[in-house]
């Protein structure tokens, strides 16, 4: 994707070098929602049109990013396009308080934009283009020796609206620029998906954290707890953070038994059926404090289920392609 999506075609905030002005002018990021956004969002879809990811995990994969970014805190003061102009800060920054900073979100949520652009080419056209013709039209080059056209928001709003005539400065803009504390999940909804939560762990959902190394309670306490009992991050809209609990700290007991992912499951079970609290032992370098975290909800977990009524149109994007 990159060889022309950031090569072939760059923003031209990032395409600083010795004939234009040195190697020590700045970097403008801001069109990083593009160049890494759509880079994202047709990886992601590309991977089940070639057969390597099953629909089932594609889903999966598209309702813990859009779960993620629906429930984080920080975007109610930090639009998705700060978080591309400030790439360079992000990028080294430490996992604890990532909620409320906000990260990289340009790459998951550049798949959400991505998503939602194409369901609309796809109902203002009838079915007739897709994000697709989109990508022909405005990576598309000659080919032969190596080349690097530049391009500017203005140069992205112009190529979608000769795929299909809308406000598409309206359109990026208001996704860009919003602090509304939920994601854009127009896209999902759009193409006959909507996203729910429930106690279910999918397969997808246990080989990530397996692989992260991590318990991901970020959907029912409002945690991410690390193998070793660091708690990663903490969900200051969550119900942990509301008991007074912080990141970077090691949980090592709960309900007074050691801490381990399936201790720590247990007790949200049992607090289905249990007014009294959650407690939660930490450990702060030599001291030790208790939680009482207030919860009952038990696990949730995103997933996304099929709209009654509603065109499969989701399926069709990430379908293979005809020869």
């Amino acid at each position: 994707m990159h060889s022309w999506n950031g090569k072939y075609r760059r923003p031209a905030g990032l395409a600083s070098s010795g004939h234009d002005g040195g190697y020590d002018t700045a970097m403008q990021g801001d069109l990083l929602w593009v160049y890494e956004g759509l880079t994202e969002y047709l990886g992601e879809i590309l991977a089940p049109r070639a057969g390597l990811r099953s629909p089932e995990d594609f889903r999966e994969a598209l309702a813990i990013e859009a779960a993620t970014l629906d429930t984080t805190s920080g975007r109610k003061w930090r639009p998705l396009e700060d978080t591309a102009v400030a790439a360079q800060l992000l990028y080294s920054a430490g996992s604890d308080y990532t909620d409320y900073r906000r990260s990289v979100d340009y790459y998951p949520e550049g798949t959400l934009i991505w998503l939602d652009a194409d369901t609309l080419i796809r109902q203002l056209t009838k079915g007739a283009k897709s994000i697709d013709d989109f990508c022909r039209a405005f990576h598309g080059g000659p080919g032969g020796a190596p080349a690097m056209k530049t391009y500017t928001f203005n140069d992205v709003v112009a190529a979608m609206n000769a795929v299909a005539p809308y406000d598409w400065a309206g359109f990026f803009n208001q996704r860009l620029h919003s602090t509304s504390p939920h994601a854009p999940l127009d896209g999902i909804t759009r193409s006959g998906w909507k996203l729910v939560y429930d106690a279910t762990r999918s397969d997808f959902w246990r080989a990530a954290q397996d692989e992260h190394k991590m318990t991901d309670l970020s959907f029912s306490l409002g945690i991410r707890i690390r193998d070793d009992g660091t708690i990663d991050d903490v969900k200051l809209d969550g119900p942990a953070a509301k008991a007074g609990m912080a990141p970077a700290v090691t949980l090592v007991a709960v309900n007074g038994r050691a801490y381990s992912s399936v201790v720590i499951r247990d007790a949200l079970k049992k607090a289905t059926t249990d007014s009294a609290p959650i407690e939660l032992m930490i450990r702060n370098g030599e001291y030790y404090k208790t939680f009482k975290v207030d919860y009952h909800g038990g696990e949730r977990y995103p997933h996304l289920v099929r709209e009654d009524g509603a065109p499969d149109a989701l399926s069709q994007i990430i379908a293979p392609k005809a020869k």
